[in-house]
């Protein structure tokens, strides 16, 4: 019977939105690219790229070029569900990890850079998670094997 809740997917990525998030221009100025994690480091993101004329956030690099706006609002307009864009922005975050080059400023929560105990990292939201922000997950990876990335800050300071 259509309609019915098990007729009904659970993940419903907007394939139309991946397919443009994987061709969207992504050029960040060598040593301006700046990733965040989180709402802490969301806010210090933007207060450090509000201080730092000439750097820029993944929505700022979107919002550079037509396309990129285009994106941005597709995938900021209200009432799509997130399962539509989450992997929008997996692969955008993905993409800008992989052309970022020198040195990239990083902003998220101080336990990713504090030598605590693998236990104390648990999602505060998902029972058993440990790596759970994008940033974890894709982000730094893909910056930590970039040859182009010559030295990742992580709230200012050296990481790793």
């Amino acid at each position: 019977m259509a309609g019915h809740p098990k007729d009904r997917k659970r993940f419903t990525t907007d394939r139309a939105l991946l397919e443009r998030a994987s061709r969207v221009p992504l050029m960040p100025s060598p040593d301006r690219a700046v990733f965040y994690a989180e709402d802490e480091g969301a806010l210090l993101a933007a207060s450090f790229v509000a201080s730092n004329p000439g750097y820029q956030r993944l929505d700022e690099l979107l919002q550079s070029s037509p396309h990129g706006k285009a994106l941005w609002q597709a995938l900021t307009a209200t009432g799509r569900p997130w399962s539509d864009v989450e992997e929008v922005w997996w692969e955008l975050s993905w993409r800008l990890a992989r052309v970022a080059k020198g040195a990239v400023n990083v902003f998220g929560p101080r336990r990713l850079a504090e030598g605590r105990p693998l236990s104390e990292f648990r999602h505060k939201y998902v029972t058993g998670a440990y790596a759970y922000s994008v940033l974890e997950k894709v982000e730094l990876p893909e910056l930590e094997q970039n040859p182009g990335v010559t030295s990742i800050l992580y709230n200012g300071r050296a990481f790793g």
